[in-house]
Order: C-alpha cells, then sequence, then structure tokens
C-alpha cells in the first residue's frame, strides 16, 4: 500500500510540472500571435529627463568671455531643443530635453550663432555641471546685440550720460566696430575694463587724474578728428 501511494504522489508531481511547461508554452504562443491584453505589450515608453548642462562661456580670439546676454542654444542632431543667454559672469545653464531614442545622440552648442567647440551625447537626466563652451571668434554682426556701458569713462565722469561719453559711443559705433581688428579691440575693452572701473570709482582723486589724464584728451581728439571719420 505505502508504495502505491508513493508512486501516486511521484506521478502527482511530474503531471505538475508537465502542466506548468505547457502553461509557460502558451503564454509565449501568445505573447508572440499578439493574442495577450494590450497592456502587456504595449506599455508606454518611460518618461525622458532633460540633460542639464552648466558652465562659462568664452571666446578664443581675442581671448575672453562673452558679454551678457549673448545667446546661447543647443541642438540635438542638428534640431534647436533649448536656449538660454549668458549671466554676466559669462555663465550658462541649459535643459535640454529629449524623446524616448534620443538616447545618445549628438548635442552641438552655438553662442550667437557660431558654432561651439564642444559636443556631448544626451543622456536622460544627466547632469554636466562644468560643461565650459568656446568659439573661434564673435561675428562682428552681432558682437554686441545690445547696449553696452562706456565703463572707464563712465567712472571718470560719474555718470553714463556725460556729453564726452556719447562722443566716444559714436566712435566706437562708427569707426570700431565696422572692422575686424576694431572689433576685436572693443570686445578686449569690455573684457579688461570692468575691474579697471571699479578701481577708478573708489575715490574721488583716481576718478579726477583718469578724467582729466586719459578720458579729455582722447575725447578732444577723437572730436577734433570727428569731420574725418565721420565722411
Amino acid at each position: 500500500m505505502k508504495a502505491q501511494i508513493t508512486g501516486n504522489d511521484l506521478r502527482g508531481r511530474r503531471a505538475g510540472r508537465l502542466v506548468g511547461a505547457l502553461g509557460l508554452l502558451l503564454a509565449l504562443v501568445l505573447l508572440a500571435g499578439g493574442l495577450l491584453p494590450a497592456y502587456a505589450t504595449d506599455l508606454e515608453p518611460p518618461p525622458q529627463l532633460p540633460h542639464y548642462f552648466a558652465g562659462t562661456v568664452s571666446v578664443i580670439s581675442p581671448p575672453g568671455p562673452v558679454p551678457e546676454g549673448t545667446v546661447v542654444e543647443a541642438l540635438v542632431d542638428g534640431v534647436k531643443k533649448a536656449e538660454t543667454t549668458v549671466n554676466e559672469e559669462s555663465g550658462y545653464e541649459l535643459l535640454v530635453p529629449g524623446e524616448f531614442g534620443d538616447e545618445g545622440k549628438i548635442i552641438s552648442f552655438k553662442v550667437a550663432g557660431v558654432q561651439a567647440s564642444q559636443t556631448a551625447a544626451w543622456v536622460s537626466g544627466e547632469a554636466d555641471d562644468d560643461f565650459d563652451l568656446t568659439i573661434a571668434a564673435l561675428p562682428s554682426d552681432s558682437l554686441f546685440p545690445f547696449p553696452l556701458p562706456c565703463f572707464i569713462a563712465t567712472a571718470a565722469y560719474g555718470t553714463p550720460t556725460a556729453e564726452q561719453i556719447d562722443v566716444l559711443r559714436e566712435f566706437r559705433d562708427v569707426v570700431l566696430l565696422e572692422s575686424a581688428a576694431g572689433s576685436q579691440f572693443v570686445a578686449l575693452y569690455y573684457w579688461l575694463s570692468p575691474p579697471i572701473a571699479d578701481f577708478i570709482a573708489r575715490s574721488d582723486l583716481s576718478r579726477t587724474l583718469v578724467r582729466e589724464l586719459l578720458v579729455d584728451p582722447i575725447v578732444w581728439i577723437v572730436e577734433a578728428t570727428g569731420d574725418i571719420w565721420r565722411n
């Protein structure tokens, strides 16, 4: 009797394994034939998080940061995905969105419309905190796409509305920004002059010396030659 019970138990286990194997095989057949419910085969792809970039933006020639307000663009496989502007410290931040299937696609960057030297592969949720961008040079036609102050002259006169500063601005716009060399000189000036202007503005003596020994003579020469460079 005991042997008979043991044999029945063994046959039951074998039958259970066979049923399980047949069930697994049936599920695979149904999956391959598209007969399982839609929620089992047509799952939505997971949401894609933006790729975060932050860093500084600078020019190789002449060397230095780009002006505040310069536009920075990010393109994924040549398609524009994000845009921002450079802050006063020549820094930027960009959140570059992507879609399912964009993983690994190339991100390129443009600064003031000029292709940056750096590229990256798009990764969902990636964060690049020190991704500095560089370009060969700013285009002359968009070098300063916004009004720029004359830092040193403003510090020397104590106001940005002095008539002498208007003369210098006119010379900058009419003469200097019309040539590549002049544009590079202006770009270098706006890179170097802010800390110098801060130093000048700290004391009346330094303002007086710079105004009478440097700025006033330059203004006099520019005004005296106005008939030449205005025509």
